[in-house]
């Protein structure tokens, strides 16, 4: 009886959103890092964290390390943070945190600005909800909107600052699939 209960509330239930998780990053179809995704929301406040670590052959091999932390005061981005490493050099980061309701930011090697955070979309955010209906992504490492283009069930485009392109592919409303298509190389990330 018990089981019949539980079955009937999950049917019954909405459909919920992704949950924490693993995406594997493949290079050529082979595995070549991992990506950990994880939200933790309490009292109003929704952190994202995202951690990736690869090891990618670009004339060489190198180790490839990125973090990123995002943080929602209710439906607006108060505060995120990144970087980027390729074997020990920082390659990029940004950082963005609000006084007085005013986003200050700074992007690595030295643009400062105030920015804008009215967009209650983000990168961060699109591991656990599809963005159905948004035209614009902000995206925490260039502290910008970016635009989105919904191409097909379940499939959208965002188009990066550098012209590189972000491919999401969603099932159910879950993110199953980020193809990066960027000039040198094509990495994919798949939910495990």
């Amino acid at each position: 009886m018990r089981h019949a209960c539980l079955a009937s509330l999950l049917l019954l239930a909405p459909p919920a959103l992704a949950q924490d998780g693993t995406f594997q990053i493949l290079k050529g179809g082979k595995p070549v890092g991992r990506i950990e995704v994880s939200r933790t929301e309490a009292g109003g406040r929704a952190v994202y964290r995202m951690i990736s670590r690869s090891s990618i052959v670009v004339l060489w091999t190198h180790d490839v390390r990125s973090d990123l932390s995002t943080v929602y005061e209710g439906d607006r981005v108060t505060r995120c943070h990144s970087t980027y490493h390729v074997d020990d050099e920082l390659r990029d980061s940004s950082f963005m945190y609000t006084v007085g309701g005013r986003p200050l930011c700074y992007v690595h090697p030295g643009q400062v600005f105030v920015g804008r955070t009215d967009n209650p979309w983000t990168i961060a955010r699109m591991y656990y909800e599809e963005p159905v209906g948004q035209d614009s992504i902000f995206v925490e490492s260039v502290l910008r909107d970016c635009p989105l283009r919904a191409v097909g069930d379940g499939r959208y485009i965002l188009t990066m600052p550098d012209k590189g392109t972000n491919h999401y592919t969603y099932r159910d409303g879950v993110l199953h699939e980020v193809l990066v298509d960027r000039t040198l190389f094509n990495l994919l990330f798949r939910r495990t």
